[in-house]
């Protein structure tokens, strides 16, 4: 029992995911592409710095046998760069489609393993689960193949979260009653 409150709780996080990566697709597709890009940017920084922390915390025969400091410098660089030119990285927006869809098949399987969960176990609206991840593999392809502009694209990547979080809401919801 412990193991399905845990897959209606990742349906549950899905589908807040969803609806809230959706709404700011809708709203501001270039501005949430300029925020990851600078988030990355962020994380990279840090991950250099703790790589430069690394290297000077090594005795000078450890840290000569690391790659620890010209690595640490190359991706404080590469992070600083994704900040400071963040506007023309949001311009090579194909990638980060590309990208954005591996992540959305990543979730149709999840969704999959759920819904095959769900019927296996017999648990009432596991087709709502299936419907979901049918849906959301379509998403994905459209996402591989990219036949759209690409503010359409974002857009209509919105709208198809918005209704992806209203199914994986709505199973959440139904999925918890026996």
């Amino acid at each position: 029992m412990k193991e399905w409150i845990h897959k209606i709780s990742v349906t549950l996080m899905l589908a807040v995911g969803e609806l809230l990566l959706g709404l700011l697709l809708i709203i501001s597709p270039a501005g949430l592409a300029s925020f990851v890009i600078i988030a990355l940017g962020i994380l990279l920084m840090l991950l250099g710095g703790f790589h430069l922390y690394q290297y000077l915390r090594l005795s000078r025969e450890e840290a000569a046998r690391t790659w620890k400091l010209s690595a640490g410098a190359g991706i404080v660089t590469i992070g600083l760069a994704f900040i400071a030119n963040q506007h023309w990285m949001v311009q090579v927006i194909g990638a980060l489609t590309t990208l954005y869809g591996a992540t959305v098949l990543a979730t149709a399987f999840m969704k999959l393993q759920i819904a095959v969960d769900a019927f296996r176990s017999r648990r009432p609206y596991w087709y709502l689960m299936v419907i979901s991840f049918v849906l959301t593999a379509i998403f994905a392809m459209l996402l591989f193949l990219n036949p759209f502009p690409e503010s359409l694209v974002w857009i209509i990547s919105g709208v198809a979260l918005l209704v992806l979080a209203a199914l994986d809401g709505a199973y959440f919801i139904l999925g918890r009653r026996k």
